[in-house]
């Protein structure tokens, strides 16, 4: 396969000190990492519509109000091989109250049909040096 850039939008959603993350493992250390939720833009698809589609289909919420915050790049090994990302974050709120009311919850990724888990997670924690969250340039541009 042929490596690419893979343009992703992703939204940053506050519940008061708290950010809703992705919370992943890494195949090589096991360890747990944070990301913001979002996904893969599509062909002919603003980074805006697509935060916006893909917290629909991803947790089934209407994500509202995105605001653009930043664009970011990231090249990272993951499994082993080498990716390269171009990141559009965007911050909004969720409509539905469902997802405020919990500290933790699973959802579905659609084109996998692969369960994730996703997490308010506190400011403060998301800067320590032992937790992995990408990135700590999008806290900076949120005044973090």
């Amino acid at each position: 396969m042929t490596p690419g850039i893979r343009f992703v939008a992703l939204g940053a959603v506050w519940r008061e000190d708290e950010l809703l993350v992705f919370e992943g493992q890494s195949p090589q250390t096991d360890e747990p990492f944070y990301r913001l939720l979002g996904g893969g833009v599509e062909f002919g698809e603003h980074s805006q519509d697509t935060v916006v589609r893909e917290f629909e289909e991803e947790l089934g919420v209407e994500f509202a109000n995105p605001t653009h915050i930043g664009t970011f790049e990231q090249v990272f090994t993951y499994n082993d091989e080498t990716c390269h990302e171009i990141w559009r974050v965007y911050e909004g709120h969720i409509i539905e109250d469902w997802p405020y009311n919990r500290d933790s919850f699973t959802f579905v990724e659609p084109d996998l049909d692969v369960e994730h888990r996703a997490r308010w997670m506190p400011i403060d924690s998301l800067q320590e040096d032992h937790t992995t969250f990408y990135t700590q340039d999008i806290l900076t541009a949120m005044g973090h």
